[in-house]
């Protein structure tokens, strides 16, 4: 059975992209999938986190460099589907360059993820035009927003959460709030799932449950 494709997309930098991307594959992994993360963003994120490991303890699957494809990343991609369960794809900031849309056209879910910045909602409805572009080759994307770095107290959150629903895609009902546990897996080369003080079993909490829900959405 071919790989079913998760793209963490979003069109500016700063919302989290990386940090969802690395977590869904290590809750997917966690299942008992065979996963494969691939790094499509200049910047090269995810794989400087997963080099980052400098003992036995690192990330538990794959993670591989295709930001230099381009608009073949899917030619890329399509190597690796006979060999995985899932493939989570951390795209690039911008919706100009073709790979988003590329990716897009090939997933079966769209994880758009958005903090509580007005910034993030701007650029959030930009995205939602390229999805359903995606959408009318690809009937079979689903997209969701997923609400990260949140602070839930802040009345600014609750406004975002309304105005995002009106965009059209659901909302997923995890939220990701800001923790430091995150920062540190990454310091650490591992993921929270693999951290055992208070906070990172508390994050870990939370990635499972959003990777519970986006687990629902695949065929």
């Amino acid at each position: 059975m071919a790989a079913e494709i998760i793209a963490v997309t979003q069109q500016k930098g700063g919302v989290g992209k990386s940090t969802i991307a690395m977590h869904l594959g290590a809750a997917f992994h966690e299942k008992g999938k065979r996963v494969l993360v691939v790094d499509a963003d200049g910047q090269n994120t995810l794989i400087h986190w997963a080099s980052a490991s400098s003992g036995d303890v690192g990330i538990p699957f794959h993670v591989v460099n295709l930001s230099e494809a381009g608009s073949q990343i899917h030619r890329e991609i399509k190597k690796f589907v006979a060999d995985y369960d899932i493939i989570v794809v951390d795209c690039p900031p911008s919706i100009t360059e073709k790979v988003s849309g590329v990716v897009l056209l090939a997933a079966s879910v769209a994880v758009i993820p958005t903090s509580s910045s007005p910034a993030d909602y701007w650029s959030s409805i930009g995205l939602v035009k390229l999805v359903q572009q995606a959408q009318v080759m690809n009937e079979d994307l689903r997209a969701v927003f997923l609400l990260n770095k949140t602070e839930e107290k802040r009345m600014l959150t609750r406004e975002l959460k309304r105005a995002l629903e009106e965009l059209g895609f659901p909302l997923l009902k995890t939220q990701i709030p800001t923790r430091e546990a995150y920062k540190q897996a990454m310091a650490l080369g591992q993921t929270v799932l693999q951290m055992n003080d208070r906070g990172a079993k508390l994050a870990a909490i939370e990635v499972r449950a959003c990777a519970n829900e986006i687990a629902a959405l695949l065929p």
